[in-house]
């Protein structure tokens, strides 16, 4: 009998899709654990319902990531502790209930290789970033495309199997070993190395977003797009509801969120937040800030707690005072882009949040940071037509508010973007619905997992 393992990265960007996914991989049958941190599961909530839910070690059980020295001490204890713990979790399943097939998040590049040790017939990747990222990682990697040199300003390099013309600054930043956190760089890299052609590659994406980019990569691998990986309303539901991934490493305040909302004429707000990782710097937020209120529009913002001390709020008390704004720590923000008073959403384009603005039909106003944000950005503001994407003032390296105030006012003036949003919300829904792109590749891998339980030994590269 077929039994799946999923492996996400554990932290909040990776964790939610891959939980989604387990979701769904068990409602069709297919036992399924989902592993999270021991730290994870003592202070997030998760609810990976039908899935299982089973932690390892990464080291650093009481205080995860926040508790490291550094990065890189992160991800070497947890390839270490975690790899260790992971075998242990397989090897005690093994008389009972074993394991067949481990799902891993492509940057937990050490996943493979326990389960080969551990006599597991099947480990498939599962890239929680955009295809088009995914392919740049991986035809750098192959010497198929080539990076404008740092000192030619301007360049870009040649388009490629579907990924657009880049400048340099467009490309992933993990590429680069001067950029930060230069220990992710190899694993962004090789994440799709030595996979052959009938080798299974998951995509947190659809068909008719990225097709161009999954037919090149199709030919290097088995190259699915599974997604969008995001909780969506059923057909006849409408957009109205309660959504959650089941996956809340951070304590969203739903109701004050809500009821300020609720109290706004609907598209008129800007939602604005960076996800769970991302530090403006205090120039910036006050760019920022400037920049929001000069729009005129009311918005939500979203700004951690960590980030508190650099918000400006001698700026925003007026607004703040008078409705007009509104900041909170953390949002449920599938609620929010679901909401009919959101007409906009200032974000810096992690992958997350570009598929769940998409799926929901909210225009964007795209200001990229570093990681896969840039190429990300770059398709929102032309490929998909579905915002405004911001450029920074060449001389400051930041955005400033005259161009932040441009693009809000530019998205929330009733032009096409919204049109091109709501569109990509009716094609990311067929996607995932019975007969769409996606849920037919589900449904193919299923019979893929099934088809290979009985497997006694390793079936695919690592």
């Amino acid at each position: 009998m077929a039994r799946v393992l999923v492996v996400p990265y554990p932290c909040q960007g990776h964790v939610n899709p891959m939980v989604h996914f387990a979701k769904k991989l068990a409602s069709k049958g297919i036992p399924t654990t989902l592993v999270i941190t021991h730290f994870i599961a003592k202070t997030g909530r998760i609810d990976a319902s039908p899935a299982r839910v089973a932690a390892i070690s990464d080291g650093h059980d009481e205080g995860g990531l926040p508790s490291a020295a550094s990065v890189e001490e992160y991800l070497e204890k947890l390839e270490t502790v975690g790899s260790a713990s992971l075998a242990r979790l397989i090897e005690a399943r093994a008389a009972s209930d074993p394991f067949t097939c481990v799902v891993y998040d492509s940057f937990v590049h050490w996943a493979p290789r326990t389960a080969r040790a551990m006599g597991l017939p099947l480990a498939v990747p599962f890239s929680t970033q955009s295809c088009t990222a995914s392919a740049v990682y991986h035809y750098v990697n192959e010497g198929k495309l080539r990076v404008p040199l740092p000192d030619v300003v301007g360049a870009r390099s040649e388009a490629f199997a579907g990924v657009p013309e880049l400048e340099r600054w467009e490309f992933p930043s993990f590429l680069f070993e001067d950029g930060p956190y230069p220990a992710l760089t190899e694993p962004a890299l090789t994440q799709f190395a030595n996979r052959g052609k009938d080798d299974w590659v998951l995509f947190n994406s659809f068909q008719e977003l990225e097709c161009e980019v999954l037919a090149g990569l199709a030919s290097n691998f088995k190259a699915r797009a599974i997604g969008p990986c995001v909780p969506l309303p059923a057909p006849e539901s409408g957009a109205a509801g309660h959504f959650t991934y089941g996956a809340n490493l951070l304590d969203p305040e739903k109701d004050t969120c809500i009821r300020w909302l609720d109290a706004k004429p609907p598209g008129s707000v800007a939602y604005v937040s960076f996800g769970s990782f991302a530090s403006l710097g205090a120039a910036q937020t006050e760019e920022l800030a400037h920049g929001l209120l000069a729009a005129g529009k009311p918005f939500l913002w979203v700004v951690r707690a960590s980030e508190e001390p650099q918000l400006p709020r001698r700026l925003l008390l007026p607004d703040l005072d008078a409705g007009a704004a509104l900041v909170t720590r953390w949002s449920p923000q599938l609620d929010v882009l679901a909401h009919r008073a959101v007409g906009c959403f200032v974000t810096h384009c992690g992958w997350n949040s570009t598929l769940e603005a998409l799926c929901f039909g909210v225009p964007m106003v795209a200001l990229p940071l570093w990681t896969d944000q840039p190429i990300n950005a770059r398709l929102i503001g032309g490929a998909w037509a579905a915002g405004a994407r911001a450029r920074r003032d060449a001389a400051s390296g930041m955005f400033l508010r005259g161009e932040i105030e441009r693009c809000v006012r530019a998205v929330m003036g009733g032009g096409d973007h919204g049109a091109a949003a709501r569109r990509w919300s009716e094609a990311a829904r067929a996607a995932v619905a019975a007969g769409g792109s996606s849920e037919r590749n589900l449904e193919e891998f299923v019979e893929f997992v099934r088809a290979n339980a009985g497997k006694e030994k390793w079936g695919l590269p690592i």
